[in-house]
């Protein structure tokens, strides 16, 4: 490698590190408060579709959003939305009338992520004023 790159490989890889963001862990039962609006967090529960998917762009991005529960079988939790695609952290595209076996997820490592296991979220967390609901934008999927 020419000695004139390797200070700017460096620099670029030092610039990376201190830029990346550092998510708030947050503990699911306070996820909603409203002074979590616009945070960056991390948040652990069990993924579920809560019944139906619904998939859109509203955002400037094509997003799917799923429940994020605190116990499997859990009715109340937090809507994650997760981006359309087929890389890591995403969806993969699926038909509307799906099974839930036909939805595909992937981590952060690519791998696969089904309905009803544990994972940690994370992303921009998005609270109404009363608190009644809340969602995350999903960056970063982890099991």
């Amino acid at each position: 490698m020419n000695r004139s790159i390797l200070p700017m490989v460096a620099a670029g890889m030092l610039f990376s590190a201190c830029t990346a963001k550092q998510a708030e862990t947050i503990d699911f039962a306070n996820a909603c408060k409203l002074e979590n609006e616009k945070k960056y967090v991390q948040v652990s529960g069990y993924l579920t579709d809560g019944g139906s998917i619904y998939c859109s762009n509203t955002g400037g991005r094509m997003e799917c959003g799923f429940d994020l529960t605190e116990t499997p079988g859990a009715k109340k939790g937090v809507r994650v939305d997760i981006s359309q695609g087929s890389g890591s952290n995403s969806v993969e595209k699926f038909e509307s009338s799906y099974k839930k076996e036909d939805i595909k997820i992937h981590d952060n490592s690519g791998g696969p992520v089904k309905l009803g296991e544990k994972v940690k979220v994370t992303g921009t967390m998005n609270v109404i004023p009363d608190g009644s609901f809340c969602f995350v934008t999903v960056d970063k999927i982890e099991k």
